[in-house]
């Protein structure tokens, strides 16, 4: 018979908690998904077979752009919450998620949404292409001396008055 050592039983505890802390994460996930799609099912009428689909394909999405899942529903919610359809929708989210990763001083999911939807309003061209905004954004911050998120807050700030004023 083998004698159960001190070390056999710190190895058991360790993989007990550890169990329970990726366990407590799954739940913690789970319902935030089931919150960001309720938001999302509140803002698009869509059938059910649509929502099976926009989940898979945002769960495809998440991995790719290294986020969680329910950001991906909530910055899609966000776009559709302003009157864009789910697929629309989705396309502006993945923009804004993009800028939120590679924009410097941005703090938010929310700021990155605000500043694509600021700048989409202002400049009507921009809505068929966000990537452009982004791009141009990271493209001003490269070589000049402000960041992305500095563009993209002066940019809420004054978009309407561009508009207003015809500049593009």
């Amino acid at each position: 018979k083998r004698m159960v050592g001190k070390n056999d039983i710190s190895k058991t505890s360790f993989a007990n908690i550890q169990a329970k802390r990726i366990t407590k994460e799954m739940v913690a996930n789970v319902k935030e998904v089931d919150s960001a799609m309720i938001e999302l099912r509140k803002v698009t009428d869509e059938s059910e077979n649509a929502y099976d689909k926009f989940l898979s394909g945002a769960s495809e999405k998440s991995k790719q752009l290294h986020t969680n899942l329910s950001e991906v529903v909530n910055a899609t919610a966000d776009f559709a919450r302003i009157g864009y359809d789910i697929d629309k929708a989705s396309v502006l989210a993945e923009a804004a998620i993009i800028y939120s990763n590679v924009g410097d001083e941005i703090d938010s999911m929310d700021d990155a949404s605000n500043s694509l939807i600021s700048s989409m309003k202002a400049f009507k061209g921009f809505e068929a292409d966000p990537m452009a905004i982004v791009d141009k954004f990271n493209e001003v911050s490269n070589n000049f001396a402000i960041s992305s998120g500095g563009i993209g807050e002066a940019l809420q700030r004054s978009a309407s008055s561009f508009a207003t004023a015809g500049n593009t």
